[in-house]
């Protein structure tokens, strides 16, 4: 059975796919959870090749890779990332970017909000966020067991999704 968020995935994967989508992972490796969002796309990087999607591993300056993104011309945008939504450590969300908005719910906050209006109105793109609880976002490396399972669980749905997409299509 499908749970809710992996059901939510191939809803976003499906108004997205078959045009160019930019999968953004933010975070800080130095502060152990925050870097969920970098190891959802480290695990996407060994799974996809399709020049379609481009990966990128932004760490804490997501910003910097504004140009690319645009030359790329992606019509969805899904930025990840810790975010605090008040949920168990490891539960994953999707936000709408206009969710974020009027909350401070990544540990970026309003960064992302700017950066994620900033990449629609260039690129005329859907942007999305999708969260994962942090546990423990404290200095310190590694991801605890909460997070890791929440990356590959995040990383997988992604990759199902996007096959799915390709077997209706193919």
């Amino acid at each position: 059975m499908i749970d809710k968020f992996e059901s939510d995935v191939i809803r976003l994967v499906d108004g997205c796919a078959g045009s160019n989508i930019a999968i953004l992972g933010i975070g800080n490796e130095l502060r152990r959870d925050d870097a969920v969002g970098l190891a959802v796309v480290d695990r996407l990087s060994s799974f996809i090749d399709d020049p379609s999607i481009v990966l990128l591993n932004c760490q804490t300056v997501p910003e910097n890779f504004t140009g690319y993104i645009k030359r790329f011309r992606p019509t969805c945008v899904v930025l990840v990332d810790a975010a605090d939504f008040d949920a168990v450590p490891g539960a994953a969300r999707i936000f709408q970017l206009n969710d974020l908005e009027s909350s401070e719910i990544t540990t970026h906050g309003a960064s992302l909000v700017t950066l994620g209006a900033y990449l629609r109105s260039e690129t005329d793109s859907n942007v999305f966020v999708i969260g994962i609880q942090p546990a423990d976002c404290d200095f310190g490396s590694g991801l605890s067991p909460s997070a890791r399972r929440a990356s590959v669980a995040v990383a997988d749905a992604i990759r199902t999704a996007l096959n799915r997409f390709r077997a209706k299509k193919g």
